[in-house]
């Protein structure tokens, strides 16, 4: 049987707040299962240098390789289509069997090196392409515009014409007839697949749920252990009922919002903590600070990714909290993810579809869905 070899493209680069549970971890997963015998990560690096110093933290497995490449930071059409023909060329010059692209500033990216490939280096192409759709550029970039202070009326113009970029990269990549190679495209939610029909036209048919890059579940006697030493380690007692958060310091993440119910349920019993796991340390003591909240067993800790789960093995539940947004309402948290993979129950505000849905589809039977227990919606 011939060996596969998988082309794994990304754009939003190895730094990336999820690029090690998001791609490299699935990365190492499709060989551990023996799905390709070959896997090279291409990505777009705004900042090469640091980018190359993160790669060499990494412990690469045989076959897997990371492959560089610079790109502007400035995302416009041309500033995309400049990439092509040395993507193009680096096809060309490996063939691969399948490629997956992740989000739709490397999909956009791929589909004109594609072009390319063919016009340019007049050769055919049958290598299936996978997108892999994690989310909304156009709406996330709203969203984060908006929810900062306000801004000068050219910056404001000048973020309308990005916006407005944005969506129609989205439109042009997740239609099916700007493709003229066999696709499809992978959705984390429901809720994402029926926006990508219904705004982009993408044909249902051909937008499928992803389930591969799943975090895996951790055995309970692992997840006993971690519990046991990380408790020891952050002093907390064995008895202890512990409300834990693991993400950012962002405003759309409701920091604040955590913040409060964190200190409330502290305050309610004395054998109660609030433990923050975070690479945001500094924001969040600040504001912790401003907003005048006891720290008195409310812990703040920034642990490496290889420490993740197991810090968060010692939470008794999870916080997960969202303003009311689309962008929201498509995701699938990769905290989410994480917080079900050691069996810790989710508390959160009915804002993420994705949750909501699975509330629906284990309330028939409950705890015997295991590892991922029932989540506490917060009313």
């Amino acid at each position: 049987m011939k060996k596969k070899r998988l082309l794994f493209l990304i754009y939003d680069g190895v730094e990336n707040s999820v690029f090690e549970s998001m791609v490299l971890a699935p990365a190492k997963k499709y060989l551990s299962l023996g799905l390709y015998s070959k896997v090279d990560i291409v990505s777009f690096e705004s900042d090469y240098s640091s980018a190359l110093g993160k790669v060499d933290t990494f412990d690469l497995p045989a076959g897997l390789s990371i492959i560089l490449y610079c790109r502007m930071s400035v995302v416009t059409k041309p500033t995309l289509w400049i990439h092509a023909p040395v993507l193009a060329r680096f096809i060309w010059s490996q063939w691969y069997d399948e490629i997956l692209v992740r989000g739709p500033l490397a999909a956009y990216v791929l589909n004109v090196a594609i072009h390319w490939f063919i016009r340019v280096l007049d050769s055919t192409w049958s290598v299936p392409v996978t997108i892999q759709a994690r989310g909304l550029a156009a709406q996330e970039a709203l969203f984060t515009f908006n929810a900062k202070s306000s801004r000068s009326w050219f910056l404001k113009k000048l973020f309308s014409l990005r916006v407005s970029t944005l969506t129609a990269i989205e439109q042009a990549v997740y239609q099916k007839k700007s493709w003229k190679v066999p696709m499809k495209i992978t959705a984390v939610s429901e809720a994402l697949k029926d926006y990508l029909v219904s705004s982009f036209g993408a044909n249902k048919d051909f937008v499928v749920l992803e389930e591969l890059d799943i975090t895996e579940p951790v055995s309970r006697e692992l997840v006993q252990q971690w519990r046991e030493d990380f408790r020891g380690y952050l002093k907390i007692p064995a008895d202890a009922v512990v409300y834990g958060y693991s993400g950012s310091c962002k405003k759309w993440q409701c920091a604040r919002e955590t913040l409060f119910f964190l200190a409330d349920k502290i305050a309610e019993n004395q054998n109660t903590y609030g433990l923050i796991v975070t690479t945001d340390v500094i924001e969040f003591e600040a504001l912790i600070s401003e907003l005048k909240i006891s720290n008195t067993r409310l812990i703040v800790k920034y642990v490496p990714q290889k420490d993740l789960l197991p810090m968060i093995s010692t939470f008794d539940f999870g916080l997960l909290l969202r303003l009311t947004h689309v962008v929201n309402w498509v995701s699938r948290p990769t905290k989410a993810l994480e917080y079900m993979a050691v069996g810790v129950p989710i508390i959160h505000n009915k804002t993420v579809g994705w949750l909501v849905d699975y509330d629906e589809k284990v309330g028939a039977v409950g705890s015997e869905i295991t590892p991922h227990p029932r989540h506490v919606s917060l009313s």
